[in-house]
């Protein structure tokens, strides 16, 4: 439905190359050359121009690749829209979460969800809390589960699990055999090692050691739970992660979780979010019933 010569416009800016993109699109390099043409000639402006590194849109272009991606948006919002008078055989959700759901939450309500609903194509991104919010602001996902992300306005809270942050180490290490609550200051103190600040969770545990009056000097920092939990397991370090981020390792005995005894620390959640101004789809809802079903399975 999108007129050829944008589509062929488009190509270009994706692949910086018109010969790359007549390869893609199996047509005439001229073919696009003329379409081009065209397309400037209509406009009045040029759209693409050459650089080091290939072709890119003119700021009159970038203007153009923007109204297209979003009438491609309108399109599959409409596309989504008769595909629900179809009782969901057919469909597309963008789901854009945190890491700490990969090991239970998401693979439970995407498969529960595919069972029921095989011709829905879901997309599954991976991302820091902050870019799940920001992925939500710029309508490029239909839910978003963040670890304590911050209040935003235009976000829609549907759901709210409670994560407080605690002490992850092995069985073997000295704060593990204490009693009761540990103190910030003695989890810092401690050979450690935190997620970095694309985790939403790195600043506050950063603001509640400020609070306690120290400074959190993590010998390793890393945007994977995967390193850092191999990290833990395979040194004398901990972390301080959410207990569903590690619930296999807890579950099975290979590591322990201790709680902090802090105000902050104890508050965080994960959060299901949408964007407040965007009605969601009939196969988002849909979905979106089965992630709070899968969580609320799990809340204690």
């Amino acid at each position: 439905m999108l007129d050829p010569a944008l589509r062929y416009f488009m190509e270009v800016v994706d692949c910086g190359s018109i010969r790359l993109a007549a390869d893609r699109l199996q047509i005439a390099p001229s073919a696009i050359s003329r379409q081009i043409q065209v397309l400037e000639h209509r406009f009045g402006a040029a759209l693409l121009v050459r650089s080091r590194t290939g072709i890119e849109a003119t700021e009159q272009g970038k203007l153009v690749a923007n109204y297209v991606q979003s009438a491609k948006r309108d399109l599959d919002r409409l596309k989504s829209a008769i595909d629900d008078l179809s009782s969901l055989r057919r469909g597309r959700v963008v789901l854009a979460t945190v890491e700490a759901t990969q090991g239970r939450i998401l693979p439970e309500c995407i498969s529960a969800f595919r069972a029921k609903f095989p011709g829905v194509d879901l997309e599954v991104r991976i991302l820091g809390t902050h870019q799940v919010s920001e992925t939500l602001l710029k309508e490029e996902a239909d839910i978003g589960i963040a670890l304590d992300p911050p209040l935003r306005n235009e976000l829609l809270l549907r759901m709210r699990w409670p994560q407080p942050l605690q002490a992850v180490m092995k069985p073997s290490h000295g704060l593990a055999q204490q009693a009761g609550g540990l103190r910030l200051e003695h989890v810092l103190a401690s050979a450690h090692i935190l997620p970095d600040r694309s985790f939403g969770i790195r600043s506050v545990i950063e603001r509640a050691a400020a609070k306690a009056g120290v400074v959190a000097r993590p010998f390793l920092e890393a945007n994977s739970l995967d390193v850092l939990k191999t990290m833990v397991m395979s040194t004398d370090a901990l972390t301080v992660l959410p207990p569903e981020a590690l619930f296999r390792e807890l579950a099975g005995g290979c590591l322990v979780a201790r709680k902090i005894d802090d105000p902050l620390l104890v508050k965080t959640t994960i959060d299901v979010m949408t964007l407040r101004t965007r009605p969601l789809s009939k196969a988002a809802e849909t979905l979106l019933g089965f992630v709070r079903q899968s969580i609320a399975d799990h809340k204690s």
